[in-house]
C-alpha cells in the first residue's frame, strides 16, 4: 500500500536493528549496580559491563575514566542509598523502635542487594579517598542521630555505631554464606538488635557512672 514504510530496504536485504540508547554515566552507574547483585563485585570489568550494556568496551570509556573510576562511583552510589535508606526509616523514631528499623532495613538490604552491599564494604573508613571516608562516616549519622537518644554524643556515639555496625555486618555475613541455615534468624536478629540497644543504655547511664 502505498505510503505505508517497507521492512525491508532496496535489494531486500533486512533493514540494521535500531540502534541502542546512548550511553551515559548513570546509564552505566546504574547498569553496574544490576551487574553486580546478579554476577557480584569481581566480576566486575568494563568488557563485562560492556557486554551487559551490548555495546564494547573502549565505549564506556568515553563516560568513566577506568574501571577503578567505576567501581569508585559505584560505591559512592551505594553509600547514599544506604544513607537514603537509614534516613528515611528512622524518621521520626527513637530508641529501641528506630534502632529495631534501622537494623532491619540494613539486613533486608544487604540480601536484596548482595553485590552493592559488598561494594559497601570494599573501601576502608580510615582510607586514602577522604570523600569516600567522608561519605561512610555519613552513613553512620542517621544511627548516631538514634543513639542520642540513649545519650551517647559525640565519640562516644561515633563508636557506638561502628560497634552496633560491627555486629549487623558479622550476622548478615553469616546468614548470606549460609553458616545460619536451619536457625531462626529472624528470632536471633532481633534478639541481637535489642541486646546491642540495652548495652547502648547502659554505657550512657550505669555505665557512665562507673568511670
Amino acid at each position: 500500500m502505498a505510503g505505508r514504510p517497507e521492512p525491508q530496504s532496496a535489494g531486500g536485504r533486512s533493514r540494521p536493528p535500531a540502534r541502542a540508547a546512548r550511553l551515559s554515566r548513570d546509564a552505566i552507574v546504574n547498569a553496574a549496580l544490576t551487574f553486580l547483585d546478579r554476577d557480584g563485585w569481581d566480576s566486575l570489568t568494563i568488557n563485562a559491563l560492556a557486554n551487559q550494556l551490548g555495546t564494547k568496551g573502549p565505549s564506556l570509556y568515553n563516560h568513566v575514566h577506568s574501571l577503578d573510576d567505576l567501581r569508585r562511583t559505584v560505591r559512592m552510589r551505594v553509600v547514599g542509598d544506604i544513607i537514603d535508606m537509614l534516613n528515611t526509616v528512622g524518621q521520626g523514631r527513637t530508641r529501641d523502635d528506630a534502632v529495631m528499623a534501622m537494623a532491619s532495613a540494613y539486613r533486608s538490604y544487604a540480601h536484596h542487594h548482595p553485590g552493592r552491599y559488598s561494594a559497601f564494604t570494599r573501601m576502608p573508613l580510615g582510607g586514602d579517598d577522604p570523600e569516600f571516608t567522608e561519605a561512610t562516616r555519613a552513613a553512620a549519622a542517621p544511627v548516631i542521630e538514634v543513639l542520642a537518644s540513649y545519650g551517647l554524643e559525640g565519640e562516644d556515639a561515633f563508636y557506638a555505631a561502628l560497634e552496633f555496625w560491627s555486629a549487623m555486618h558479622g550476622f548478615v555475613l553469616l546468614e548470606m554464606t549460609g553458616v545460619m541455615r536451619g536457625i531462626d534468624t529472624d528470632t536471633v536478629f532481633t534478639d541481637m538488635v535489642l541486646r546491642l540497644a540495652s548495652g547502648m543504655e547502659l554505657r550512657s547511664g550505669v555505665g557512665a557512672d562507673l568511670r
